[in-house]
């Protein structure tokens, strides 16, 4: 993610394209390791690490050794006092395979500490609220808006309770103020406004005892100073266009200096990274320049102010990631997300990748996930990135077309990832599968015939991003990568049918059976549809009509017109930008207008009772219902996919089979290859009935079915269907009555006889007999 000014390379994707593993509760604890040597004094407490107050190397008074070995003396300071704690560093997911992950913005999320909302909070909006007035500072829906570390803590409950086995945070390192947290300052640092480092880690500790992970956001492509300036103007072009032919040839970083110019440093510059050599200089991007796959798109800052670094400067690369180890090593957090990794080299993203996981590793998190932010335009970009990164792992100098750079970095990464146990590769360990998610939602919110969702399956597409995928265990190489139909970049999935919930109920019937490890973005379980109130509760008149102008722009979805704030409202009551929803008891929570007085804030409930987080309407049931069904189904969270229809039409039938392969079976004698889930989903039209009635259903995929075999729908037990072979042994699945019937927003999950439990009346399902 970029600042909240800049309009997100995901959504480009998106619009254009109309065109993680539950922690076993019986999971071994890893005994506390041996503290590596360090040269530094032992920690006096434990509560002083990762605090504001640390005293930081200035890299231009010290020299960059003195630099490296401070951030190397870090880790051990961080594993001294994690040690402190009494704990033990928890094991990583046996799987990411098929993980359900729950997506939020603390900003955005929950209000726990309103003692903090002051902190860090920039000026133009403490001068807009000294003045009362809602439209300046840039306007309360882009203002910082009090939700914070303490507010997921209270909320973990209901994160349990919705079945999630992973939790994705957004950034929340110390950074320029910013409500969205992606313009980071200080990498050694959480932001005050949020909350702690010891808050940060306890919410860790708290998530794991609930068997849910934790990915860290982290910002690699830049850092952030608004008062750096640049001594004379870079030409832009020609520093790109030099910095990317060192890049291809294997020139040393630094070899060239064509095009750059010299910075003005800042006295709070981040004094670690205060050095010319830790920067590319080319200057700032255009949008083009950005979502394009121009070298301006590594080389170029995303803006003024948003500083690129230098990724293939190795001191750089060393420095930085043994800050971001101490988080690790300090909070024990299970995966890093980093952030706009289409913008940093590969030799980086090698580098960074392999160094994590290996010492993650060390602390017996031997299946960390590194997951990459890859908004690019083609597959063979973000192939590069993933994995074996187009080049042999046993033999990097057999290897695609790729820059010469990351050769001689593989190279040298070699012994060390190899050595990995369950990731022998250097590339990022699993990325966001957007052109599958775009496609998806496109059809699944009837902009796209249903056929745009089956043809990605086995398009040239997939084969050249899963040709690079390092498979978790026992697991299709698409099992790990990140899905979507919403997330914090794009318009909500409702924005142009804010009040269809049968549209979202088909949409996340689709995301939590399809394959890959599927992201709840927050309040989707809630119907979130990103539109304001009727009536926005601000008597001043200019300041109404500047905050109704955001709520208009939900009409517009073209890049860059649809306002970042829509995307991202409150989920707290007296949060106040709290938008629309498609559930009605949620829809009357909406409210725009000023904050509400700290007296109120600090009488918030419980989340049993909390009036944004009702459990009894039937979008929340279904989403708990099919998460505790994807994690009871092996053929769900880590099996093949086989289409059997999918509609010409917009928002069709569609059709498909989830199963255990011989591949994704493994040695698990218990879960025999021909289990298998044939899932059907009825979007339904806009317009008119959108029924659909089958009487027969031709199967594919590789399934050991048998002639007569009963399937039942484990959401209903009354529908029924047979399996018929021809002569030549082709399936079909015979309907019986009215089981074949699906009307609009129908879901169907018929499973063999045999595989699956009794019926859950509490859930309303029959779970896998896996489970």
């Amino acid at each position: 993610a970029m600042c909240a000014a800049l309009p997100r390379l995901a959504a480009l994707l998106l619009l254009a394209a109309a065109s993680t593993a539950l922690l076993p509760e019986d999971a071994p604890q890893h005994p506390t390791r041996t503290l590596r040597g360090a040269s530094v004094a032992p920690q006096k407490a434990a509560s002083t690490a990762a605090s504001a107050g640390e005293t930081l190397p200035d890299i231009q008074a010290d020299g960059v050794e003195a630099v490296k070995r401070w951030a190397a003396d870090r880790i051990a300071v961080a594993e001294q006092d994690f040690s402190a704690t009494g704990g033990a560093h928890v094991p990583s997911p046996a799987s990411w395979a098929g993980v359900v992950i729950y997506h939020l913005m603390p900003d955005r999320f929950n209000n726990g500490d309103p003692s903090n909302d002051d902190k860090n909070v920039p000026k133009e909006q403490s001068d807009a609220m000294a003045n009362g007035d809602l439209s300046g500072g840039g306007g309360l829906p882009n203002w910082r808006h009090g939700g914070d570390i303490q507010g997921i803590r209270d909320r973990l409950g209901y994160l349990q309770d919705l079945g999630v086995q992973a939790l994705w945070i957004t950034a929340m390192l110390m950074h320029s103020g910013g409500y969205h947290g992606y313009c980071t300052t200080d990498l050694t640092a959480v932001d005050p406004g949020f909350g702690s480092a010891a808050e940060l880690r306890a919410l860790v500790a708290e998530a794991h005892e609930r068997n849910i992970s934790v990915v860290m956001d982290v910002v690699i492509n830049h850092l952030c100073d608004v008062d750096t300036r640049y001594v004379g103007t870079p030409d832009h072009e020609v520093c790109a266009a030099a910095m990317n032919e060192a890049y291809w040839t294997g020139q040393q970083p630094g070899a060239s200096e064509a095009g750059t110019a010299g910075l003005n440093f800042s006295s709070a510059f981040f004094p670690p990274f205060r050095t010319e050599a830790f920067f590319n200089r080319c200057g700032p991007n255009s949008m083009l320049d950005t979502s394009g796959n121009t070298p301006a798109a590594i080389f170029g800052d995303f803006a003024e102010g948003m500083l690129d670094y230098n990724t293939q400067n190795s001191d750089f690369q060393e420095i930085f990631t043994n800050l971001l180890k101490y988080w690790i090593a300090f909070a024990d957090v299970d995966g890093f997300r980093v952030d706009a990794a289409k913008h940093v080299t590969t030799d980086f993203l090698a580098y960074f990748s392999t160094e994590v996981r290996a010492y993650a590793g060390e602390l017996g998190k031997t299946n960390f996930l590194v997951i990459g932010e890859e908004a690019a335009k083609n597959e063979t970009w973000k192939a590069m990135s993933l994995g074996k990164m187009m080049s042999d792992p046993q033999n990097p100098l057999v290897h695609g077309e790729v820059p010469k750079r990351l050769t001689q970095r593989l190279e040298e990464l070699r012994r060390t990832y190899l050595a990995d146990p369950i990731f022998p590769a250097p590339g990022l360990g699993s990325m966001y599968n957007f052109e599958m998610s775009g496609s998806s939602r496109d059809a699944l919110r009837c902009d796209e015939p249903s056929t745009q969702i089956k043809d990605y399956f086995g398009s040239e597409t997939q084969r050249t991003l899963l040709a690079q995928s390092v498979p978790q265990p026992s697991a299709e190489p698409d099992a790990h990568l990140w899905t979507a139909i919403e997330i914090h970049d794009w318009p909500r999935f409702l924005n142009l049918h804010p009040e269809r919930l049968d549209l979202l109920l088909t949409g996340v019937a689709w995301l939590l059976t399809a394959p890959g490890a599927p992201i709840l973005y927050a309040g989707i379980e809630q119907g979130f549809n990103g539109h304001c109130p009727e009536q926005i509760s601000v008597d001043n008149e200019a300041q109404r009509d500047a905050l109704q102008e955001v709520c208009d722009g939900s009409a517009k979805e073209d890049y860059g017109s649809h306002p970042d704030a829509l995307k991202r409202q409150d989920m707290f009551a007296h949060g106040p930008f709290r938008l629309g929803s498609a559930v009605p008891a949620v829809n009357s929570t909406a409210f725009v207008g000023p904050f509400a007085s700290e007296a109120a804030l600090s009488r918030q409930g419980a989340w049993e009772t909390d009036e944004m987080l009702p459990r009894d309407h039937e979008l929340y049931r279904l989403v708990r219902t099919l998460v505790a069904f994807r994690r009871s189904c092996p053929a769900l969270s880590r099996g093949a996919t086989a289409f059997h229809a999918a509609s010409s039409g917009n928002c069709g039938l569609v059709a498909f089979s989830r199963f255990l392969s011989v591949d994704s079976a493994g040695s698990l004698a218990s879960e025999p290859s021909g289990d298998e889930v044939v899932v059907l989903i009825n979007p339904g039209g806009v317009d008119g009935s959108g029924e659909v009635r089958l009487t027969k259903l031709a199967l594919k995929g590789e399934v050991g079915r048998t002639d007569g075999k009963r399937y039942v729908d484990a959401l209903d037990h009354s529908r029924t269907a047979s399996v018929r072979l021809n002569a030549s042994g082709e399936a079909s699945l015979i309907f019986d009555g009215e089981s074949g019937h699906l009307a609009r927003g129908a879901v169907r999950l018929f499973m063999p006889e045999g595989t699956y439990q009794p019926f859950d009346a509490a859930l309303g399902i029959s779970l896998c007999n896996h489970y």
